[in-house]
């Protein structure tokens, strides 16, 4: 039972090349998780850094640790891989249960010159719950560099949890044969 480790890396994988549709799976996400990030190369050190990322955010900073020890044997890293600066604008939507907004702002108080952009809306990050108005500051900052004023909140445009009308039964506050049984 079992199967294979997040992120692991498995070195018989096919290469993608001419000769081959694509690779996707374990082996894609490994190639940019270790080719664009700086791990660490000896791999004795992730138990020392899992208790250290447990303390700042729990069983997700013990996860994104071991699906990272694999990069300390990834045989490259890219060419153009980003190595700074670290003093960017920084998004971050508040109800993530994957990445905490109290770690969004605990990064942008260490970047030089970060500008937190805060989407008060649920689920990980705006690409999949995009609101107006975070796009509306993002296209503004590509475009001629302007960033958003200190603090703002955008609010979500939709709600990602439909009102239901209660309609009988258990949803109206009765049983599961209310209104059928007189």
């Amino acid at each position: 039972m079992g199967g294979p480790r997040p992120g692991a890396v498995h070195p018989a994988a096919p290469a993608a090349g001419p000769e081959s549709d694509s690779v996707q799976g374990d082996e894609q996400g490994g190639a940019v998780l270790c080719g664009d990030s700086p791990n660490p190369r000896d791999p004795a050190v992730y138990h020392e850094l899992e208790e250290a990322a447990a303390a700042r955010a729990g069983d997700a900073g013990c996860f994104w640790t071991w699906a990272a020890e694999p990069c300390s044997t990834w045989p490259a890293q890219a060419a153009d891989r980003y190595s700074g600066p670290w003093n960017n604008p920084t998004a971050n939507t508040v109800h993530d249960p994957s990445t905490p907004y109290t770690n969004a702002q605990a990064m942008a108080k260490e970047l030089a010159n970060a500008r937190l952009l805060t989407n008060n809306g649920y689920g990980h990050t705006v690409l999949f719950n995009p609101t107006s108005c975070i796009q509306a500051h993002e296209s503004r900052y590509l475009v001629d560099g302007t960033l958003p004023p200190p603090g703002t909140v955008c609010e979500a445009d939709t709600s990602p949890f439909s009102l239901s009308k209660p309609h009988g039964g258990v949803a109206a506050g009765g049983g599961g044969m209310a209104g059928t049984v007189s």
